[in-house]
């Protein structure tokens, strides 16, 4: 199970563009790049959802080669 946080209300109008990778420990992150949302989860899969949902519509995800650190609220730098 995922532990995923959005400062946004859900369904919103808004359409995101989200970065989807493997951290360093291990965990994949979906992170919006424009730091409204994030999630942590256990496989790419369950990553992979939230990002489409979030992101709302099927062009939303983009998935880095890189690794990809959750943020924790300190924005996209």
């Amino acid at each position: 199970m995922g532990r995923s946080r959005s400062l946004q209300p859900p369904h919103s109008d808004a359409s995101h563009l989200f970065l989807v990778g493997r951290s360093r420990a291990g965990f994949w992150v979906a992170r919006d790049l424009d730091g409204v949302s994030e999630g942590i989860f256990r496989d790419r899969k369950d990553a992979m959802r939230f990002a489409l949902f979030e992101g709302g519509h099927a062009n939303a995800v983009m998935l880095s080669p890189h690794p990809v650190e959750p943020s924790f609220g300190r924005g996209t730098s």
